[in-house]
């Protein structure tokens, strides 16, 4: 391993297992695979996380780690842009206000909120992770001695993976087993996003719910309208897609010779 081009471990989180990929060199070449069951829960804080990634960690002999965690593990919001906060901070507090409208009083207290990159007069998308998770992250894995670089979420992980092929106005599905998020934005602001559970036998019933979805919260959408939806659902990657009511939707494929971080979150999806 050189100092130049450290070993990368690339952890996907769900609630029920862990998948890894090993990449190595500059181009993130990747080349190890793993899968472990674990129970991923608050109630025993995180525990079996802690076990199976110091474990994954000694065994790939990684310097680095980049988590994502499953869609299950998060809650998603859109932030619209207010002239009247000030600072970074008024930001939170308003994000922690309008996350308690929704799950109770004070239910914010436990999460731990970000926010996307966004210019003066745009709305922001918000993701909240629950707070333990995200300091044993930071703390207690980082103390085997591999470097947390990064956290992120299924479905920001995909939006950032296929960022230059979405534009500046879209809307993106990320399905994973048993969860359906779904995002839109315009000109690059976020006017909607939804996560659901969901289980899908097919890509018909998949697009069959998420036409329904859309038809509810677009209300100016006109049925002559051809609106694209990109599509990353790994499990339906081989199945064909096409047109819907004036819906078209184009699933998201990362190219196999691919190297990098891209590839290798790829390699995740495909196994989940």
């Amino acid at each position: 391993m050189s100092l130049l081009s450290p070993d990368t471990l690339l952890l996907y989180v769900t609630p029920d297992r862990i998948q890894a990929v090993k990449t190595v060199g500059m181009g993130q070449r990747p080349v190890e695979v793993h899968q472990r069951n674990a129970s991923i829960q608050i109630a025993d804080n995180w525990q079996d996380l802690v076990r199976v990634a110091g474990e994954l960690v000694r065994q790939t002999q990684t310097t680095r780690l980049h988590v994502v965690l499953s869609d299950k593990l998060a809650r998603y919001a859109c932030f619209p842009w207010q002239a009247g906060l000030r600072n970074a901070d008024e930001d939170l507090a308003m994000a922690m206000l309008n996350f308690d409208d929704v799950y109770g009083a004070n239910a914010s207290a436990d999460w731990h909120f970000g926010f996307s990159a966004g210019r003066p007069g745009q709305s922001r998308l918000s993701v909240a992770i629950p707070k333990t998770l995200f300091a044993l992250l930071q703390n207690h894995v980082g103390q085997s001695g591999c470097k947390v670089a990064s956290v992120q979420t299924a479905f920001t992980a995909t939006l950032q993976t296929h960022r230059s092929a979405l534009g500046p106005s879209g809307w993106l599905i990320n399905l994973e087993e048993g969860r359906l998020t779904l995002g839109c934005w315009s000109h690059d602001a976020w006017s909607w996003i939804y996560s659901v559970h969901a289980e899908f036998d097919s890509p018909q019933e998949l697009l069959a719910r998420v036409h329904q979805e859309i038809m509810l919260a677009s209300t100016s959408l006109k049925a002559s309208q051809l609106l694209q939806i990109f599509v990353h659902a790994p499990a339906f990657e081989h199945l064909p897609f096409g047109t819907l009511d004036g819906v078209l939707f184009t699933p998201l494929k990362t190219p196999p010779g691919e190297p990098g971080a891209k590839y290798a979150f790829a390699l995740l999806g495909a196994r989940t």
